[in-house]
C-alpha cells in the first residue's frame, strides 16, 4: 500500500523531469563559456624522471613490526602513465628481507590538487627473506602505494617459501616518509633552448 501511495504522488513529478538525454560534452562547453574559460584542461605531455628515497614502518607478518628502507626510480608523464622500479630492505625482530619492486600506476590531473609524481600505484615485489629460525625464503607479493607530498601509505600481500618447504606469509600495511625528487626530461611550454 505504501508503494502505491508513493507511486501516485511521485510518478507525475518524475515523468515531468524525464526529457531527452543531455550531451555532457556540450554541457561542459556551455559551462566553460559561462565561467570564461576551460573547465577540463588536459595538460601537455611532459616526461619526468623521479627519485624516491623513503623510510617507513610496517605492521603485519612476517614480522609484526619492522622498518623498511626503499629507493624507487620512476618514469612518468604528467597525464596518465608512470612506471617505477626499486630496491628495498626490511628488518624486524624475526627476519630481514631484500626486495625488488616493479610498479605501475596512473598519474591523473586534478585541477584542484597538486599533480601526482609517478611513484604510486600497484606493484609486484620479489622478496628474498632470511628468517632467523627457518633460513632463506623466496617469495612474491602484490600491493599498492599511495601518498601525497612527503607521506605515503602502502599495503602488501604475498607469500615466501624456503627450500625446506617452510612458508612465510606477507600481509603488511605501512606508513612512509619520503623525499621525492623530480627531474624534468622535456622542456616546459614557452621555454627556448639557450644559444
Amino acid at each position: 500500500m505504501l508503494v502505491g501511495v508513493v507511486t501516485i504522488l511521485c510518478g507525475p513529478v518524475a515523468a515531468d523531469e524525464i526529457g531527452p538525454p543531455r550531451d555532457v560534452d556540450a554541457w561542459h562547453a556551455e559551462l566553460a563559456e559561462a565561467v570564461g574559460g576551460e573547465i577540463c584542461v588536459r595538460p601537455e605531455r611532459r616526461w619526468t624522471l623521479g627519485l624516491y628515497p623513503n623510510i617507513g614502518v610496517t605492521l603485519g607478518p612476517p614480522d609484526w613490526i619492522a622498518y623498511q628502507l626503499h629507493g624507487y626510480l620512476s618514469l612518468a608523464d604528467n597525464r596518465s602513465f608512470s612506471l617505477f622500479v626499486g630496491y628495498g630492505y626490511e628488518r624486524g625482530p624475526e627476519s630481514e628481507s631484500h626486495m625488488a619492486t616493479l610498479g605501475w600506476g596512473g598519474v591523473r590531473h586534478l585541477s584542484a590538487a597538486r599533480p601526482a609524481r609517478g611513484f604510486y600505484g600497484k606493484f609486484l615485489r620479489y622478496r628474498r627473506m632470511r628468517d632467523f629460525t627457518h633460513g632463506i625464503h623466496h617469495g612474491l607479493s602484490v600491493g599498492g602505494e599511495t601518498g601525497a607530498g612527503l607521506l605515503a601509505l602502502a599495503f602488501e600481500l604475498g607469500a615466501a617459501r624456503s627450500a625446506q618447504n617452510h612458508w612465510a606469509i606477507t600481509a603488511q600495511i605501512g606508513a612512509k616518509i619520503a623525499l621525492p625528487i623530480i627531474i624534468p626530461l622535456s622542456r616546459t611550454p614557452g621555454t627556448q633552448p639557450e644559444s
